[in-house]
């Protein structure tokens, strides 16, 4: 019995050790190691605790990544089966429910766990360094394991009851939205809550406090910071005990629910969005008749979303600056008037753009997969159409899908910041304009080129090298003003940093043009 549960198990373990990516992100993750080292060791001529710098670097990177790897990699383990119609092999071949979901979703978390201590002898070099004690690697190596269980579970489960690759992101990407903002929600409360009316705590109720404060410390990075603090015990925490339950539930659900909805291919659900419906929100939402470029009619119904797609997204954005209204609103204070707007419009520019890109890269890794999926790139590229011509088209089905954070963003840095007065056209901002513009095309030629590479895991590698690529251009402009201060304006140093990234887009815009080709040939 065990042998069958395990079969698929083992067979996954192999292949992803004679895989060549899955050692390209050990040799990354240790690059990460190095780079973490160097800015402890720069750092530690003004900065004391070089040590407690060095492993929060490399410990909030890990989460980081883990984090983008629950949207692209754990969420995908059974969708996938199911948009290529193999569940039923698997069941005909005698492969339990358990055998699958140990086989396609646990070597993935079994993977990660081996990434994690890969990393664990040469982080216990921050001991050395001062500022650390072993327990607080330890505990912090915890945490961020048993976030990986909950993460890889919820990304389970969302797999299991999702029909898509893309339903299954989305979905985990709206658990992750609960998961870090329920207990940032709590610590406002604690904060808040006690100058309203200047009520007491013990004429509300007498657990609501202590409950509140055991549901902020849920957060893996609350949980993270508090461990790399000076002082801090190595103890079981609600952090603990909430991720390592959560992912146990998850799992049970998940297999309790597989056999109900394991047989449910991805196909009824393309077919359905094919079929015109009579209905009136099929009316609205539904692909209709082919544009004159089908390629990006295509793309921007199959890909974006279409329609549907962008009612989404005006909605989610929208509803970021009612968050961002909430979260600035002074609860203690009953006058709605003393809303601080100032505030909110800093904090919509500050959560906007990340949001934007996320949405960009997600849709640039997925421009591609279906053809290599279903193995019809070869025949797209036989239209008679240059291969660039086949991409932009493709591109501006996305870019269509995507005008909704387009205008987010313009309402957000030109019209609201013009009426609270906080609109500034100086060099710097320019500079800084002009660097996140070059960072975000560079996520988005990294999220192609590398879903033109790897099956898994495309989005998640884009933002993980694009985010230690805007750590490192940070840093060095941080370096420059220390070493050349007064000689250099901080607006010179971004533009200086913005170069490289313009050549290393160019260079990923030609890599792809020679890469497409090739894959259309095998």
């Amino acid at each position: 019995m065990l042998r069958g549960i395990f079969a698929l198990f083992f067979r996954s373990l192999r292949g992803d050790a004679r895989s060549v990516w899955v050692h390209l992100a050990w040799l990354f993750l240790l690059l990460v190691i190095y780079i973490a080292l160097w800015f402890a060791q720069v750092q530690a001529d003004y900065l004391g605790a070089p040590g407690r710098n060095f492993f929060r670097y490399v410990i909030y990177l890990n989460a980081i990544f883990v984090t983008l790897l629950g949207v692209s990699y754990f969420s995908s383990a059974i969708s996938e089966e199911k948009e290529e119609d193999t569940l039923g092999l698997m069941t005909m071949a005698g492969i339990s429910p358990l055998g699958i979901l140990l086989g396609k979703s646990t070597t993935r978390l079994f993977q990660v766990f081996l990434l994690l201590a890969l990393q664990y002898p040469f982080t216990l070099l921050a001991i050395t360094l001062g500022g650390l004690k072993p327990d607080q690697i330890s505990a912090a190596y915890l945490a961020l394991l048993a976030y990986t269980i909950l993460l890889a579970n919820a990304g389970l489960f969302c797999s299991v009851v999702s029909r898509r690759n893309r339903d299954a992101a989305s979905l985990t990407v709206l658990l992750l939205i609960g998961y870090i903002f329920t207990p940032l929600f709590a610590l406002i409360a604690i904060s808040f809550l006690p100058f309203q009316g200047g009520i007491d705590w013990q004429s509300v109720s007498p657990l609501l406090k202590p409950i509140l404060a055991w549901v902020s410390k849920t957060s893996v990075f609350t949980q993270l910071y508090e461990v790399t603090e000076t002082g801090y015990q190595l103890s079981f925490t609600p952090q603990l005990m909430t991720n390592f339950l959560g992912g146990i539930g998850f799992f049970l659900l998940s297999w309790w629910l597989f056999p109900l909805v394991s047989h449910e291919p991805a196909t009824d659900a393309t077919t359905r969005v094919m079929v015109p419906l009579k209905t009136s929100s099929r009316r609205w939402f539904g692909a209709g008749r082919a544009w004159s470029d089908s390629l990006a009619w295509k793309d921007f119904h199959f890909v974006a979303g279409g329609w549907y797609g962008i009612v989404i997204r005006f909605g989610l954005y929208a509803g970021l600056y009612v968050l961002t209204i909430l979260v600035s609103y002074p609860w203690w204070n009953s006058r709605f008037t003393e809303l601080n707007w100032k505030d909110v419009t800093y904090g919509y520019q500050i959560f906007l753009p990340p949001l934007f890109a996320v949405d960009c890269a997600l849709c640039a890794s997925r421009l591609f997969q279906e053809e290599i999926r279903h193995q019809t790139l070869g025949a797209l590229l036989m239209l008679p159409q240059s291969v660039a011509k086949v991409c932009y088209s493709k591109i501006i089905g996305c870019v269509v899908g995507l005008v909704p954070g387009m205008i987010a963003l313009f309402i957000a840095f030109c019209v609201l910041s013009r009426d609270v007065g906080v609109i500034a056209t100086d060099n710097l901002n320019i500079a800084f304009a002009c660097w996140y513009v070059a960072n975000l095309f560079l996520l988005i030629h990294l999220s192609l080129l590398f879903s033109l590479y790897l099956r898994w895991g495309a989005f998640a590698m884009a933002i993980a090298v694009i985010f230690g690529f805007m750590f490192v251009s940070v840093f060095c402009a941080e370096q420059l003003m220390i070493r050349w201060r007064g000689s250099m304006h901080p607006s010179e140093v971004l533009g200086f940093l913005t170069y490289p990234i313009i050549i290393a887009c160019v260079g990923c815009h030609v890599v792809l043009l020679l890469r497409i080709p090739a894959l259309g040939e095998k």
